[in-house]
């Protein structure tokens, strides 16, 4: 007789954690990031204004990136926009927060150019924003998966809406409180932002049709007074001088979480051969590339300066990384199988170099939990696909189409490509050294470059960013922009 009760802590479906977080079910159904995080209570975190960087004691010439040839621009200071997902906004510790959005690299390069940037941040009283967590110690499951306590105190949440869900169930519509200056804004770059966004018909109030997480419009709607009008209405109706573009990042991330083992590779991006169609034929196409349309436009525009920013190798980050195969190998020995069973299918453990860690992979290494509970070591309780071993070689030919597509999309424009790809494979070898002296520590959880959540960059490594997009600058319009001492974002 197998006595479950002191075998584990406690299950709650696939994870331990019932007795510390009564209001997870409801809680993971409505944040987008919850698969990534194992929540095991909450915690209260005061407001501390981030302090930024010394800016240059004369600000530089910045003549070469003003675009004096359109009449609505000439004569007026220097406008900067900028568009994409969570790395643009200032994302980190899994959260959407004043602290990170305030140290987000557009911000902190506009700092450093010495213009205004209208940021799109929380009221006074919700500086912590939405989804915001910090590590915690405490492991019941005392599974290898990095447990969270979330932020519960001075929410950006404005209200929760009762709506329709999968079969009889209903689920919470979040809404969050909007940014005050929607008029003024220049970084439009949300949390969760996806290719799919830039649909040139897609109205921002029809953002969460069939999507699997109800945050895309709570997150875009924060950033306009008008959800009948589209994102790229919104982002590109008052003109800009320069532009920074960043985009893939959210994609990958859905990729990695969501693949299959033995699944076909899809077609994934249209043909480049439509990006001198009329936008006006490319609008009435249902399938074609949203960074193709979008660049149509732009090149009807005819914006002068813009920089494009690629795609690191995102599987390689700490949170698709941090679980070792000598952890899979162990269990697989103990339940003596060689194979883990996903979905419909099966892998040979030794086959398998990544699993996403979630918590049923939590579980199924968790010392806790009975070997006849966890899932994946037998074929009549396989683990879930969202729990599956990613296939790198998909992930990174996703990435090499996407960053390639990107090089051809910037050449049309006649923008640089700033390469992160190239700059975070540096900084993950170690060793990388900032201009100031500063070592770039990739380690995690404790390294100086991740924040908590082993996916977003810390304040520090925000700035590596922007300074890597200030070198581009320079190199391709013959600006003289100062970098950034990221000395001063050292955690003291």
């Amino acid at each position: 007789k197998i006595d479950l009760a002191n075998s584990y802590s406690i299950i709650d479906g696939d994870t331990v954690k019932t007795r510390v977080e009564k209001d997870f079910k409801e809680y993971k159904k409505n944040d987008p990031n919850a698969r990534n995080f194992i929540i095991v209570g909450d915690t209260v975190l005061t407001y501390k204004a981030p302090k930024l960087h010394t800016p240059p004691a004369k600000a530089p010439d910045l003549s070469k990136l003003k675009n004096n040839d359109d009449p609505d621009l000439k004569g007026k200071p220097l406008r900067m926009v900028a568009i994409g997902g969570s790395l643009t906004a200032g994302v980190r510790d899994g959260g959407y927060f004043n602290e990170g959005i305030l140290t987000s690299y557009p911000n902190l390069i506009a700092r450093q150019m010495g213009i205004k940037f209208e940021q799109p941040l929380f009221d006074a009283d919700s500086y912590n924003g939405y989804g915001r967590k910090v590590r915690t110690s405490f492991n019941p499951t005392g599974g290898p998966v990095q447990k969270f306590k979330e932020v519960s105190n001075n929410s950006g949440v404005e209200s929760t809406t009762d709506v329709e869900g999968e079969g009889i169930k209903r689920t919470k519509l979040i809404n969050l409180k909007k940014a005050k200056n929607v008029s003024t804004l220049d970084n439009y770059a949300f949390p969760n932002f996806k290719k799919g966004h830039l649909t040139l018909n897609l109205q921002i109030d029809e953002m969460d049709f069939n999507s699997h997480s109800k945050m895309n419009k709570s997150f875009a709607s924060r950033l306009t007074n008008n959800d009948q009008k589209t994102y790229v209405e919104t982002s590109l109706e008052r003109k800009r001088d320069l532009l920074i573009y960043e985009m893939g990042w959210e994609n990958i991330i859905l990729e990695i979480k969501n693949l299959g083992i033995n699944e076909n590779q899809p077609s994934y991006w249209d043909s480049k051969v439509y990006i001198d169609a009329p936008l006006s034929y490319l609008k009435g196409m249902l399938s074609v590339d949203q960074n193709l349309t979008f660049t149509r436009l732009l090149l009807d525009e005819k914006l002068k300066s813009g920089v494009f920013l690629n795609v690191p190798n995102i599987h390689k980050f700490p949170a698709f990384s941090s679980i070792k195969n000598i952890e899979i190998d162990k269990v697989a020995k103990i339940a003596n199988t060689p194979f883990l069973y996903i979905g419909g299918g099966m892998v040979d453990v030794f086959n398998v170099n990544s699993l996403s860690p979630t918590s049923e992979v939590d579980s199924m290494l968790s010392p806790k939990v009975n070997i006849l509970l966890k899932k994946g070591l037998s074929s009549g309780n396989p683990l879930g696909v969202i729990s599956a071993g990613y296939n790198q070689e998909r992930v990174n030919s996703l990435i090499n189409r996407y960053n390639n597509d990107l090089n051809y999309f910037a050449k049309k424009l006649n923008f640089p490509v700033v390469d992160i790809n190239s700059l975070y494979e540096r900084i993950l070898k170690g060793g990388y050294v900032t201009d100031d002296g500063v070592r770039i520590d990739p380690s995690y959880p404790n390294g100086n470059f991740f924040s908590s959540d082993g996916i977003y960059p810390t304040a520090l490594g925000q700035a590596v960013i922007a300074n890597e997009v200030i070198k581009t600058l320079n190199a391709y319009y013959k600006t003289q922009i100062s970098l950034i001492k990221t000395a001063e974002y050292l955690v003291k």
